[in-house]
């Protein structure tokens, strides 16, 4: 052949190769990559891009799959609810176009794990790291760790990969995610993956979790609508330079447009959810806010019963002797049990007896793991005798005088631990808190019996209203921590 000819021939192929290059592949969206696990007893839409109106293929294991790209090319393929399996399989769609996989493939329990630094917090910066270390050669979990994005526009796709969960992996998982599904794991048998998506951010609000959509049809419509008119107008204008409305952490939607969007119609169990200390000087907007996140999600998602697990704030912050009252943070961890059970299906742990006084990122991740599991698997996995709810207020009522007694609920074995119980006070009429003396009656069979010097007519208790409450040491026979509650006393004889 001449030069020329061979010329001809290199210039030829490049060109068919530049077109091969340029023509759409077959891709799978974010969450079917490597190492992934789909969620056991639920059909599973794999979706992707392809050419226009191309046919596809999707095989997983023994099944098959066929079905069509749309005009926008766009797929869909569903496959069949199936059951647990440890089987490493690849999930594979294939076209005239292409060819995408996802390999390693398991199926199992999937939960994503959302909020800010204390659900982002990883293993190895928490107590119990060489304990998970350990475990991490026991267990099946896998866990996606989503990296930080912002977006004014929902996205498709999203950063991140899928990790398997090994000794010298492990450490950067999340130390909350990890514990709780170290947790399912063993109550599974380990015969059942565990799939954790960790999709947190640390430092930011319950705002841009939130679809804008769902914010503009609630109480926080004004700012919904004052966001998208600003994203319309940066749209319209195209300024040269400078960063689009909508795409800072704090805005609303920000982070759900970026991060979570791609992954909202993945089949999952449920969510656990530790945050609210950047929102923590506005607890009437977070009992709003909180069930407003629930739902959205739940929409967005498809999944009606997506099961939602809370995280109620730690303690933080120095002990304040002379203010048994503070309100502050224990009127967000208020909210955050309200909101919680007004959105339904959802369950608030307490991590008050977790925290640290100087550090707002307590080191006790494990137990708040495993606190959640408990959760899960009593109202989840139905096993009714798994105790996840600490001691929970029931009635205050006057008794002889100055005396209250109060009664709970989930208080079986009720004692103090570390000497006499401490974290509760009274108020008579003119508000003044005054620590109060406590004694636990017939090991809490019949409650706890207050009462105050100097307050003759209480008509108000609280129990660990502080931002640390150092002196609240009550708990349930499980070992779970009495929740805080603030509540008006009922005189005698009612």
């Amino acid at each position: 052949m001449t030069r020329p000819a061979v010329r001809r021939a290199l210039a030829g192929a490049l060109v068919l190769a530049f077109a091969a290059d340029v023509q759409a592949e077959v891709l799978l969206d974010t969450p079917f990559r490597n190492h992934a696990v789909l969620q056991r007893e639920r059909a599973i839409t794999v979706t992707g891009r392809a050419e226009p109106n191309e046919p596809l293929a999707l095989s997983f294991g023994a099944a098959r799959v066929e079905g069509r790209a749309d005009a926008e090319g766009r797929f869909a393929l569903v496959l069949a609810a199936m059951p647990a399996s440890l089987e490493p399989r690849e999930l594979v769609v294939e076209a005239k176009s292409g060819r995408a996989s996802a390999k390693d493939v398991l199926v199992g329990e999937v939960w994503f794990c959302s909020g800010q630094s204390n659900m982002e917090w990883p293993v190895d910066a928490a107590n119990d790291a060489d304990r998970a270390r350990e475990a991490a050669s026991k267990v099946v979990i896998r866990s996606y760790k989503a990296e930080h994005r912002t977006a004014n526009r929902p996205a498709a796709r999203a950063a991140g990969v899928w990790r398997v969960a090994s000794p010298e992996t492990v450490g950067g998982f999340t130390a909350v995610g990890w514990w709780f599904g170290v947790d399912l794991s063993r109550a599974l048998d380990h015969k059942v993956p565990i799939g954790l998506v960790d999709i947190s951010w640390g430092g930011t609000r319950i705002e841009p979790w939130i679809p804008l959509d769902a914010m503009a049809k609630s109480d926080f419509k004004q700012t919904a609508d004052d966001l998208a008119a600003r994203i319309a107008a940066f749209e319209a204008d195209r300024p040269n330079g400078g960063k689009a409305p909508g795409t800072e952490p704090h805005e609303p939607a920000a982070i759900y447009n970026a991060m979570m969007a791609p992954w909202i119609a993945y089949p999952v169990r449920g969510a656990i959810w530790y945050q609210g200390e950047s929102n923590s000087g506005e607890p009437d907007n977070y009992r709003t806010l909180l069930p407003l996140l629930i739902r959205s999600w739940r929409e967005k998602s498809g999944n009606a019963d997506m099961a939602w697990g809370v995280v109620q704030l730690a303690a933080f912050q120095p002990f304040v002797e002379g203010e048994p009252a503070q309100g502050a943070w224990a009127l967000l961890r208020e909210a955050q049990l309200r909101g919680a059970r007004e959105a339904g299906n959802a369950g608030m742990v307490s991590a008050i007896d977790l925290g640290d006084a100087g550090d707002i990122h307590p080191r006790r991740k494990r137990e708040v793991g495993e606190r959640l599991a408990m959760w899960a698997r009593n109202t989840v996995y139905g096993e009714a005798s798994v105790a996840w709810q600490g001691p929970e207020l029931a009635s205050a009522g006057r008794e002889n005088g100055a005396m209250v007694r109060l009664r709970f609920r989930h208080a079986e074995g009720l004692r103090a631990t570390g000497g006499k119980a401490g974290g509760f006070a009274l108020a008579g009429a003119d508000g003044t808190f005054v620590w109060a003396e406590a004694t636990i009656m017939d090991e809490g069979r019949d409650g706890i019996v207050l009462t105050a010097p100097g307050v003759a007519d209480p008509v108000e208790v609280v129990y660990a209203w502080q931002n640390n409450p150092e002196r609240a040491n009550v708990v349930n026979g499980a070992g779970l921590p009495m929740v805080p509650f603030r509540a008006k006393i009922a005189p005698a004889g009612r």
